[in-house]
């Protein structure tokens, strides 16, 4: 999930230069999230600009914290953004940073209410992770997980296309191939086609851990893709944690 283009190049040595940045892109309005632009009350213009100014700076450090893997400072800093004019834009991020800390019910709790949103791309983001969460959490057997999946798959509607087709491959639908097969063929600029290959990775290889059970499979797809991905999108901090697990697990079994 990656950043407005505008706020892209600034994101990603170092995020400190955000602005509405999750008002997202990919295909066509990706990354994540609306609401960015901040309202003004006339009555108080210049309450209104110092809620601004403390909202967007505790934004930057909710996601900067995020991203340098402090994720209990930045689960109390999204909180605090709950009472901002921030609080649409950190959403998606917020229950983000839940997952990161390991707290999967209260993030599909989350995503749950982002489901519900007007915006396309945020909704359906979610409805990946929700796939995702269902996988990591299921305690059943590999054949109830695969119906509940194709449910759940089946009840929704996907765009863009890479979307729709890493939903289909959690149902069973897909292949991997298809997948990043998907992406080549939207002619996406280079920041938004790794945007978008940053993602399918970490859903895909979510996959192959959590419904395959194919640890070898889902460390060849990390390891194979951490060249090419982006640094900033919400997906890489799990993506080398993964990695680096994975590279230690095969490792030891050596």
């Amino acid at each position: 999930m990656n950043q407005t283009l505008e706020t892209f190049s600034c994101l990603r040595p170092r995020i400190n230069c955000v602005r509405n940045f999750f008002n997202i892109i990919l295909i066509g309005s990706v990354a994540i999230f609306s609401n960015g632009a901040v309202a003004s009350t006339p009555s108080n213009n210049m309450t209104t600009r110092n809620v601004v100014i403390d909202g967007k700076a505790l934004f930057e450090q909710a996601v900067n914290d995020y991203f340098s893997g402090r994720y209990k400072e930045a689960k109390l800093e999204f909180n605090q953004l709950r009472k901002t004019d921030y609080a649409g834009v950190s959403a998606v991020p917020a229950a983000v940073n839940l997952v990161a800390m390991g707290q999967n019910a209260n993030a599909q709790k989350a995503f749950s209410r982002i489901k519900k949103s007007t915006n396309v791309r945020e909704k359906q983001y979610a409805q990946l992770w929700e796939l995702w969460l269902t996988a990591k959490q299921w305690r059943g057997n590999d054949k109830d997980l695969n119906k509940k999946l194709i449910r759940l798959v089946n009840s929704q509607n996907w765009q863009p296309s890479y979307m729709q087709a890493i939903a289909r491959l959690y149902a069973g639908q897909e292949t991997i191939d298809s997948v990043f097969n998907s992406i080549s063929s939207q002619g996406l600029d280079e920041a938004l086609r790794k945007d978008a290959l940053t993602e399918a990775t970490f859903f895909a290889g979510g996959y192959l851990q959590n419904v395959k059970h194919d640890n070898a499979a889902a460390r060849q797809l990390f390891n194979g893709n951490l060249n090419k991905l982006n640094s900033v999108s919400l997906e890489r901090p799990f993506i080398d944690r993964e990695c680096a697990a994975l590279n230690k697990l095969a490792s030891q079994s050596k």
